[in-house]
Parts: C-alpha cells; sequence; structure tokens
C-alpha cells in the first residue's frame, strides 16, 4: 500500500487505515484514462481500484450494486490501462497486463459453459507468465438457482486443489443483487448503493 501510494517514510500525524485506502484509491484512478464524460465518482474509483488489486492479488471479487453504479466500467477501465508495457501511463506500465475474458451470463447458462470458459483461460494463464487472465463474469445473478449453474465456480474460486491456496486465475463477477452464501463467501464483496448528492454533483 505504501508503494502504491508513494507515500512518505515518516507521517507527521497517525495514518489511519481509512485515510490510507482513499489515497491508494485516489493514486490509482489518478493514474488512469478515463473516456471523456466519464465523471471520476467515489464509486468508480472504489470500482477500479479494487478490480485493479482483486485481479492482480487473484483474489475473486464480487461487485454488487444497481444498474449504473461503474460496475461494467470499472472493468473496462482497468482493462484500457493496464496493458503492461504498452500502457498508456507509466504506474501501468510496471504492473503485469490484464487479458479479460468476458462470460455474459443468462437464465439458460449451465455449469458446461462457465466450466469451459475457466478451462480455456487456465490454460492461457499456465502459457504465459506476464499477464494476468481474469474471467469477468456479466451479471452474475441471471441463471435460475434451480439449475445450479454456478455451482462449479465454488472449486474455481478456492483453488484447484486443496494445496492451492490461490485460485489459477482472478476472477471478477457483477451483479444487480448479492449471490448466495456459498459463492459470497468465497469473493471478496464490494456493495454498491445509490449515487450520495457528491457524485451526482
Amino acid at each position: 500500500l505504501k508503494r502504491m501510494c508513494d507515500l512518505p517514510g515518516e507521517q507527521l500525524e497517525p495514518l489511519t487505515l481509512k485515510v490510507a485506502l482513499g489515497e491508494a484509491m485516489s493514486h490509482v484512478l489518478a493514474n488512469a484514462d478515463v473516456p471523456r464524460g466519464i465523471a471520476r465518482t467515489e464509486g468508480l474509483k472504489e470500482n477500479v481500484f479494487l478490480t485493479f488489486v482483486c485481479t492482480h492479488a487473484r483474489v475473486p471479487l464480487m461487485i454488487v450494486g444497481p444498474p449504473g453504479s461503474s460496475k461494467t466500467l470499472s472493468m473496462g477501465v482497468v482493462e484500457a490501462n493496464a496493458r503492461g508495457v504498452e500502457s498508456p501511463r507509466g504506474f501501468f506500465r510496471a504492473q503485469p497486463l490484464v487479458e479479460v475474458w468476458f462470460y455474459q451470463c443468462s437464465r439458460r447458462s449451465t455449469s458446461s459453459d462457465i466450466e469451459s470458459v475457466f478451462t480455456r483461460v487456465i490454460e492461457r494463464q499456465r502459457s504465459t507468465l506476464s499477464r494476468r487472465c481474469v474471467v469477468f463474469m456479466d451479471e452474475a445473478g441471471l441463471p435460475e438457482e434451480r439449475r445450479e449453474s454456478l455451482k462449479v465456480l465454488h472449486y474455481y474460486l478456492e483453488g484447484a486443489t486443496p494445496a492451492d491456496r490461490t485460485p489459477a486465475v482472478s476472477f471478477v463477477a457483477i451483479t444487480n443483487h448479492v449471490l448466495d452464501a456459498a459463492k459470497s463467501n468465497r469473493c471478496a464483496c464490494l456493495l454498491r448503493g445509490e449515487p450520495d448528492l457528491d457524485d451526482l454533483n
């Protein structure tokens, strides 16, 4: 965190976790190119920061929030900026390239569909060490629960074997509502509410 924010070694006043995280989030977004006309809201800042950090740390992430809360946009910002040595900004050039594999969920999604995506992404990740491959699952709340389509995620979010403490690939899911505990407890969850007055202004 100190390296990311380039904070001095000594502080005149105690640095709280809230302040440190706030500065780290601001630092990441300040070094990112954002499409013209897009407001750099608090929600976008938090989404981009967690998407960026969790992707590189291979910590599964679930962003939950209403439509229009910058969930999909945050992945697009990270993908456009985290391009390794070809990144538009120096901050991101020092980080591995992020390669996004998109999967659009639907009510008819099956566990075989999801397993197929993960299989391809894992094979791609094993063929390269210079990038972070991430499965981006859009509308993760759409598959019908009776089909148990998402149950296969349990295996991939925890690691392929009990000896694997880290998943083989990164994972980001966005949804309009919280998924069941079996899935939510295997992810870092970012809950987005309605934008406040500062964001609207």
